[in-house]
Parts: structure tokens; C-alpha cells; sequence
């Protein structure tokens, strides 16, 4: 099944939540989606920790209960929507995860959240590296939210350190368009954490298949090579799209929120696809083609899309 959120033919920036449980496919009821590009996911990881994981992995006033809750959740929706690749197991003290496709184990004490023998930074690092989804953390508490915990390898022309410990209006000051839902976004928030989980999409187009956009290239490549977004005659076009979960947890009062990214290439589009692409890039306004790196592409696109 391919993610073509732009099929509508209109750009949106709205949530448009849709209850997980009312998905059409058993597949799209499922928080993670591992595939057969799995390994490329993983290998990503392991190439930030590489680089810098802490570039990549930020916490904020994370409270241990909170981590407690989702790091569970996390362990056992593994298990239970993939049955043969994860084993988790609780025996009160202590837990383990198993990765029966990697062969790795990871053990902590369930009361401390302290690893054994680990060569991950925490337990929700070490789970968010089972998986192919990046993930984040929203708390709220009164009248107050802020991202706790951010572990984003896929990161798209952001930084988690420029959000972390903010709250939602400021996480997305910098989306064009998103006023309206700034006004009453702390309900927002509180029905996600009393009704989830949900579901929403995001996309956007770019001239390559890296998962890594991180606004901030690694030491030894130049930022123009890095940004990517350069589309021309001779760019290739892909649909950048993530399916995002919000899961929420009125115990500690947070929720769980998971970004998979999946690329599709423009010249495999059906016409209708296409079509309904170009209407999608024709309803944004300028702030949005800018926001998209669109602005200066809408000319080379249409050639792209009509006369390949």
C-alpha cells in the first residue's frame, strides 16, 4: 500500500487525527511497520550514533514514571504485533527485549530504567533503535506541554535540539499556515492523550532517498551536497511521505509520537497520481513553497510530472 497524502489534490497543514483502530488494513493498525528495507533503517541509526547520537537523541525534564510507561508500551507492542522478530519479557525486577532478527538483547531494571551492559545512551534509546520509526515524547502537566524526549535519525530539515523541551505552539512556529490550529492546541494535545491512538500524514518532495536531512551536514560534507531539495532537469523526484502515530497515556499524562518516512518515486505515479500531485503543489501558498523548498521548482516539476 503506498501513503499519497497529496491525493486530496489540496495542501493541508491540519491534524487530521484518524483513530488507528478504524484503519482499513490489519497492517495500518499497527503503531510500527517493519518491512524489507528494515535494514537500511537500522543501519541509519547506527550511523548517527556513529556520528554524533547525541545530535540525533535529546531528553527534557523527562520524568522517570513517563519513561517507565512508554518504554513498556513500546517493549510489548513489539512483541505483540511482531511476534516473531521481538520477545519481551517482565519478570517485576527486570525486563529483556529481544531482537530475534538482529540477535541483540536488551535487559534494564524496570524500577531504576538503568540498561545492563548497554552501549545505548538509555532504555528508550535502545528501543527506538529496534524500529524503523523515529519517536518522540510530549508531556503535559496543568497548563503546560514540552517535548521530553526526541530520537530522531530521520530527521526532516530539522534538529530534535532545537525542539526539545518546547512546547507545541514553538515546535511549530516555523510551519506556514498552522495558526488556526495554534488557538486551541493544549485541548488538541489533551484529547490525543485521553482518546489515541491516531494517525495523520505529512509529505513533501525531494531529489533523494536519504533519511538523514539533519539541518546540520556531518563533519567532512559540504551543506550543499547534504540539503539536497535540488530539483532540475536532471533531478530525480521522490514523494517524501511520513505516517505518524500519536499514542496516548493518561497515567503520566504524555503521549508517544512515531515518524516513518517512505519515499516513492514522481516518475512511478500513475497519471491521476500526478495530476492530482501538481493541484496538491498549486493549492500552496508562497510561505508553503518556501517551507517545502519548493519556490524556485514548481516549473522543473511540472515538466517532471507532464512530459515524462
Amino acid at each position: 500500500m503506498k501513503y499519497l497524502p497529496f491525493l486530496t489534490g489540496t495542501y493541508s497543514v491540519a491534524p487530521g487525527l484518524a483513530a488507528i483502530a478504524k484503519a482499513e488494513t490489519d497492517h495500518d493498525k499497527f503503531v510500527f511497520q517493519i518491512d524489507n528495507t528494515y535494514n537500511s533503517y537500522i543501519e541509519n541509526k547506527t550511523a548517527c550514533r556513529k556520528e554524533n547520537m547525541h545530535k540525533y537523541y535529546c531528553e527534557h525534564h523527562l520524568s522517570l514514571q513517563t519513561n517507565q510507561y512508554i518504554n513498556a508500551y513500546i517493549a510489548s507492542q513489539l512483541q505483540k504485533e511482531y511476534p516473531s522478530i521481538f520477545d519481551f519479557n517482565d519478570n517485576g525486577e527486570s525486563c529483556f527485549l529481544i531482537n530475534i532478527k538482529t540477535r541483540e538483547v536488551i535487559r534494564w531494571d524496570k524500577s531504576t530504567m538503568q540498561l545492563n551492559n548497554s552501549k545505548y545512551c538509555s532504555v528508550l534509546d535502545a528501543l527506538c533503535s529496534q524500529v524503523q520509526e523515529d519517536l518522540a515524547i510530549c508531556q503535559l502537566q496543568n497548563d503546560k506541554d514540552w517535548m521530553a524526549a526526541i530520537h530522531l535519525c530521520a530527521p526532516n530539515h530539522w534538529a530534535a535540539a532545537e525542539k526539545i523541551g518546547k512546547p507545541f505552539d514553538a515546535v511549530h512556529a516555523p510551519v506556514p499556515g498552522m495558526q488556526k490550529t495554534f488557538v486551541h492546541y493544549f485541548k488538541m494535545l489533551q484529547s490525543i492523550v485521553e482518546e489515541g491512538p491516531f494517525t495523520r500524514f505529512a509529505w513533501g518532495i525531494s531529489t533523494d532517498t536519504r533519511l538523514n536531512h539533519h539541518p546540520e551536514a556531518p563533519e567532512g560534507i559540504e551543506m550543499t551536497e547534504w540539503q539536497g531539495r535540488k530539483i532540475n532537469e536532471s533531478a530525480e523526484l521522490f514523494i517524501r511521505t511520513e505516517r505518524q502515530n500519536l499514542i496516548g497515556f493518561p497515567g503520566v499524562n504524555a503521549f508517544l509520537f512515531t515518524i516513518r518516512t517512505y519515499f516513492y518515486e514522481v516518475r512511478l505515479l500513475d497519471n491521476s497520481e500526478k495530476k492530482q500531485l501538481w493541484s496538491a503543489v498549486r493549492s500552496m501558498s508562497p510561505a508553503s513553497l518556501a517551507y517545502k523548498g519548493l519556490t524556485e521548482a514548481t516549473g522543473y516539476l511540472a515538466k517532471k510530472l507532464f512530459e515524462d
